[in-house]
């Protein structure tokens, strides 16, 4: 899978803590294995229609947890 797009339908919190949330979601059902490449800052913010900083933050709060 190279294309991960996360499921943001029940976001509750700011969203670059969602999609860090839901990639660890992600990681943890076996969906992301390791050594998935995940999509660039500009694919998933246009994907997900959010700002490139948004996606950048987000991936920052995923490696500051040692997800990525």
């Amino acid at each position: 899978m190279t294309s991960w797009k996360p499921d943001l339908s029940h976001a509750n919190e700011a969203l670059y803590l969602e999609i860090a949330a839901a990639l660890a979601l992600d990681i943890e059902r076996g969906v992301l294995a390791p050594g998935t490449r995940l999509p660039t800052h500009r694919e998933l913010a246009q994907a997900l229609a959010v700002n490139v900083g948004t996606i950048t933050r987000a991936y920052a709060e995923a490696a500051r947890r040692g997800l990525i």
